[in-house]
């Protein structure tokens, strides 16, 4: 009998603990929090081929999917099903 498995995909922006770090390094954590989302949002643009304000919007918030919406969303290249 062959098992099933429910795939879903979760994108969101990049995240840190800025609540334990002192003010200079708040300050480096956000600028490399800056880099690393501006770089996530590049390569999901490329990707996706959805405008860059979609893109932004998705990853203000926990975007959850299934793994036929991922692939539809262009986060996905192909869905095995059995």
């Amino acid at each position: 009998m062959p098992v099933r498995l429910f795939i879903r995909v979760m994108i969101h922006q990049p995240t840190s603990s800025f609540y334990e770090d002192r003010t200079g390094e708040f300050s480096l954590d956000t600028g490399e929090l800056m880099r690393i989302r501006q770089k996530i949002t590049k390569v999901y643009v490329q990707r996706t081929g959805k405008p860059l304000w979609v893109i932004s919007e998705d990853l203000e918030r926990d975007v959850f999917m299934s793994a036929t919406e991922a692939q539809a969303h262009g986060i996905v290249d192909f869905v095995a099903v059995d």
